[in-house]
């Protein structure tokens, strides 16, 4: 059994760092009032809502509460447990999308009472991946429910649940798993797995994992293979690097010195560092230091964006580093983000010279978060993800966004005259002016190569 499942949260007291949620649940269990019939978890993933539904399921039936906890051995206990009842479904709203799997789940039997257990219990993970009609075909049910039946719905995504299903529920928001916390719950469980650890390979598995639990504690069953988990085996297996390679990397990009900078690109990728994952490292890094050299970092910042943003699109991940960074230093001449007064002067020459050309012959400042206001408000989810992931702006001339597209696809999607029109009116509500959208295509190893 790998360890993510074997210590998985049995009750809520186990469940780490949302004491904020656990402590009402576990008053409303104590409490002689009628159990809610409606529930909503949200957060990020890996913190402990599918858990917490489980807990809760098993704590609203059981026969034996212990302080507000399920028992965990009773019959009915038990039988949620093990996935021998009927009166317990748990629905993966991923692949039950549509409103046939909703009726057929859930609506054909919602009405039939209970076999075993003292309530019917639907979890509900990934609740917002449901279509606008399943949601639909689930409100009459959970707006009037059944004194027998409780809904607990999950998700990532809050903002994709409709208003209408959260004013119904009882909701509850977890939280990040701060560092010190997930930590320490490391540091049980490879105690009681007979694991050496050291504190700073349990630091970097937190940050690495995003302070989602189930990934920290996957690491660290992945890493236990060598045996100890110390930096230098969770740097190996893991493909990260360790905090001071992240800091010498951000010391050569400020240097400014391009060879030294694609050199140390190349020996990091060279020793199986994941450069994906290195790119958030360094955000991470950025993150917790912003403090000590804040318009610097404020900067690479966005270079880091671009690089992840363009990574996973592109089978050479160092010519994305190379090309992005080489832009930030040219950007600012070696990588010091204070120009000297000489710069300066021309800067504001070369402002007043553009200021004093027609519109016409005018190239505008591009809004790099452009592409992403405009899919924002596209409602087709191919088309949004083709204009995000494969749709660059090469400049805005007069009244006319030159785009380049580095996929085919993209490219016949894009050039339909009704998306090229529909874009054309979201730009319209966005920058107030009249941008004609022109596509081009360019394959992905031209466009990259034309960016060094």
């Amino acid at each position: 059994m790998s360890l993510a499942n074997k210590y998985r949260p049995t009750d809520f007291d186990k469940i780490i760092a949302q004491k904020h949620i656990t402590d009402i649940l576990i008053a409303q269990m104590k409490s002689d009032q009628e159990i809610h019939h409606n529930y909503l978890f949200f957060g990020p993933r890996g913190t402990g809502k599918t858990s917490a539904a489980r807990i809760l399921a098993r704590a609203i039936n059981c026969l034996d509460l212990k302080n507000g906890n399920p028992c965990n051995k009773c019959d009915n206990c038990k039988t949620i447990s093990e996935w021998k009842t009927l009166d317990y479904v748990e629905i993966d709203a991923a692949s039950h999308t549509w409103v046939e799997n909703i009726r057929e789940e859930i609506l054909n039997k919602v009405g039939y009472p209970p076999t075993q257990l003292k309530k019917k219990i639907y979890v509900i993970d990934e609740v917002h991946m449901l279509s606008k009609w399943a949601f639909n075909a689930l409100l009459k049910t959970i707006e009037e429910p059944k004194d027998n039946v409780c809904f607990i719905l999950a998700t990532t995504e809050i903002h994709k649940v409709p208003e209408t299903i959260m004013s119904r529920c009882q909701v509850f928001n977890f939280k990040k798993v701060l560092e010190n916390d997930m930590v320490k719950h490391l540091e049980e469980i490879s105690k009681s797995e007979w694991l050496k650890t050291d504190q700073e390979a349990l630091q970097l598995i937190a940050k690495i994992s995003e302070w989602c639990v189930r990934d920290a504690v996957k690491y660290v069953d992945q890493v236990s293979v060598f045996g100890d988990i110390d930096t230098k085996n969770v740097t190996n297996f893991l493909g990260i690097a360790g905090e001071n390679v992240t800091k010498e990397f951000l010391d050569t990009i400020k240097s400014g010195e391009k060879n030294k900078l694609f050199a140390k690109i190349d020996e990091i990728h060279q020793q199986g560092v994941d450069l994906l994952q290195f790119a958030k490292q360094n955000i991470m890094y950025i993150d917790q230091h912003m403090w000590e050299d804040t318009d610097f970092l404020l900067g690479v910042w966005e270079s880091f964006g671009e690089i992840i943003s363009s990574i996973k699109y592109y089978p050479y991940p160092t010519m994305i580093y190379k090309i992005v960074l080489n832009k930030f230093v040219n950007k600012n001449n070696g990588g010091g983000l204070k120009k000297n007064e000489e710069a300066s002067e021309k800067e504001e020459e070369s402002d007043a010279a553009q200021n004093n050309e027609t519109e016409t012959e005018q190239i505008e400042q591009v809004d790099q978060n452009l592409i992403g206001k405009i899919a924002d408000k596209i409602e087709s989810k191919t088309l949004k993800d083709h204009l995000q992931n494969h749709t660059m702006i090469k400049n805005i001339w007069d009244h006319e966004i030159n785009l380049i597209v580095i996929n085919k696809v993209a490219e016949i999607l894009l050039s339909k005259e009704e998306n090229k029109k529909m874009i054309e009116e979201i730009l319209f509500n966005i920058v107030w002016k009249k941008l004609v959208p022109n596509i081009q295509f360019q394959s992905k190893e031209d466009y990259f190569a034309s960016q060094l």
